[in-house]
């Protein structure tokens, strides 16, 4: 695909060089499973490059599932798209130079991997659009290094079910998800987000031992509060929650310590 192998901290798109500028890894667990969002933008101040072709940006929207629990284990792993879409429903990623464009097909492999950073090699096809030269199905290929998040969020998808492992002895379940939702729906179809008031009832399981909580809302989804019975033994954050229920999404983000 290309006339010399690309180095680390390279991008090369067809027959153009970039340098990596910028490159970042977003990251969460769903079901004790690592979820990545990988990020890279790159430029090239070559003036026989025309101006518009100069940045190039490489991401993934929606993240895919890489099988592992550990950062450590994903080192030698290569995730491979044939199409737009995997078996899963998992994007390709997209690519930006003129626009945003789906990526056509494409290879994530991790080269190396340990509790810091992560160093990525992607590959693939993507559209551009811009001549006959830089059209649809250019190739490209870039190597660069991501910091590894210093706190991973756990992630609970409604959609798939209402409880998550967090360990092998630590479990969250959502109690009462069918209420909380109907409080969603009545604000999703008012408009009234200032005003969305509910309460969200969860319990962690921690061992044989059980530990409810509650997040209630205040006037909008992003003003909350979180209670916990006392006594549990894990420290228990609420992020935010994320929903468009025609979509069929619905995630609800934690930390837990």
């Amino acid at each position: 695909m290309f006339g010399s192998k690309v180095s680390e901290g390279e991008f090369r798109l067809k027959d153009i060089t970039y340098k990596v500028t910028k490159a970042f890894l977003g990251a969460h667990y769903e079901n004790m499973e690592l979820v990545l969002f990988p990020d890279v933008e790159a430029r090239t101040r070559d003036e026989n490059v025309e101006y518009e072709m100069r940045l190039v940006r490489l991401y993934h929207n929606n993240g895919f599932r890489t099988g592992s629990a550990a950062f450590r284990e994903l080192k030698g792993k290569k995730f491979i798209w044939t199409e737009e879409y995997n078996e899963a429903g998992e994007e390709a990623g997209f690519f930006y130079v003129q626009e945003h464009e789906s990526v056509g097909q494409g290879t994530i492999e991790i080269l190396e991997a340990d509790a810091q950073k992560l160093t990525i090699k992607w590959s693939g096809k993507a559209d551009v659009g811009w001549s006959r030269k830089y059209g649809s199905n250019v190739p490209f290929e870039t190597i660069f290094m991501v910091k590894i998040p210093d706190k991973v969020t756990f992630c609970l998808d409604a959609f798939r079910s209402d409880e998550m492992r967090i360990d092998e002895k630590t479990c969250l379940k959502l109690l009462n998800l069918e209420e909380f939702n109907q409080e969603v729906a009545r604000v999703s179809e008012s408009g009234d987000w200032d005003k969305f008031n509910t309460v969200l009832r969860f319990c962690l399981t921690c061992g044989d031992r059980d530990y409810e909580g509650e997040v209630i809302f205040t006037d909008g989804k992003n003003h909350h509060e979180l209670r916990m019975e006392p006594g549990c033994p894990r420290k228990v954050m609420f992020k935010n929650v994320g929903f468009n229920l025609g979509a069929g999404y619905e995630m609800f983000f934690w930390e837990i310590e």
